[in-house]
């Protein structure tokens, strides 16, 4: 059995799904490096659960994955047997002068989860990774009721998400059901910088419970749902997929993208498994406009489509 290890401190996010999904799909040992063992588990989330543990005894088991890992955690890198998996989610996570993981990396068998943070660690570090797409847990979805919201944004609310383009959005979208409704963990000098202006917290719903299905209220959040807007733009990254990209497709609702993230690779193509919108100065009127319109024989093609990005991500074998 695969042990992994969480060294990070978010609990929202990326990486928090990451780990999960792997957790679920691959029932695998899930530890975080705590000043002692304890003897019981905790809750992690999305039916996962941990236990914290020493690092020397973290060390000693076999099998290790690291699924992330931030700056509170460098000071234990050196202290894993070489060879150790470690998962790169983006080059965000190599900054920094004194990055330990940018001075350890060679000892560890990396591995991304997008091609172009693979290509990244090529041309920089000149680092053979592997890449392995998401892995993705099928979960029951639990869809004996509809959600309220036409629209929705599931993301982090940061910088790099840009969710100040989806609120000029509901400036333009005319029907009040279909204004896009956020959700997410809320950076804050994000929010008293750029959304103090844009009337956020009268569509951002707050944190969601870490469960699969998402929901909000008992009710599964993207079930009926129709579009989920993502304005991720990371440099250095993109093209490839997401968590909240994956579990909209599951749920049978369209992504609209940013083309700075599309254009990055080839998974995603404009108006073939999803809607591409930065085209022009005036992002938020593209995403009302694809919103404001009627559903079409477009919206049930990009549908469609968009579901073989899916297979890859459930048939992916990591272990």
């Amino acid at each position: 059995m695969l042990n992994l290890i969480y060294m990070a401190k978010p609990i929202y996010g990326g990486w928090v799904t990451f780990t999960a999904h792997l957790c679920l799909k691959y029932n695998c040992e899930l530890f975080k490096v705590g000043k002692k063992t304890e003897k019981n588990t905790r809750k992690y989330g999305y039916g996962v659960e941990y236990q914290n543990m020493k690092i020397d005894e973290i060390i000693s088991k076999k099998k290790l994955l690291i699924t992330a890992v931030d700056k509170h955690y460098w000071e234990y890198l050196d202290k894993f047997p070489e060879g150790t998996m470690l998962v790169i989610h983006d080059p965000t996570e190599l900054k920094g002068k004194e990055n330990a993981i940018v001075k350890n990396i060679k000892r560890f068998k990396i591995i991304t989860i997008r091609k172009t943070v693979q290509e990244f660690l090529k041309n920089q570090y000149n680092i053979d990774a592997d890449f392995l797409p998401h892995p993705f847990y099928e979960y029951p979805k639990d869809e004996s009721e509809p959600s309220d919201y036409y629209s929705l944004s599931i993301s982090r609310i940061d910088f790099d998400k840009h969710t100040d383009l989806i609120l000029e959005a509901n400036q333009l979208i005319t029907a009040e059901d279909k204004k896009i409704q956020i959700f997410g963990a809320e950076n804050r000098l994000y929010v008293h910088h750029k959304l103090k202006d844009l009337n956020f917290h009268d569509y951002w719903h707050g944190k969601f419970p870490k469960t699969l299905p998402l929901s909000h209220e008992g009710k599964n959040l993207l079930n009926d749902c129709k579009f989920i807007v993502d304005m991720s733009i990371i440099k250095g990254d993109g093209g490839g997929t997401q968590y909240t990209f994956l579990e909209a497709i599951y749920h049978d609702c369209v992504l609209i993208l940013h083309k700075d993230w599309v254009e990055q690779g080839t998974t995603f193509q404009k108006d073939h498994n999803c809607y591409v919108v930065g085209y022009t100065t005036n992002v938020g009127k593209e995403i009302a406009d694809i919103i404001n319109f009627p559903l079409d024989s477009k919206y049930e093609t990009i549908l469609k489509n968009s579901k073989e990005i899916l297979k890859d991500h459930i048939q992916v074998k990591w272990f």
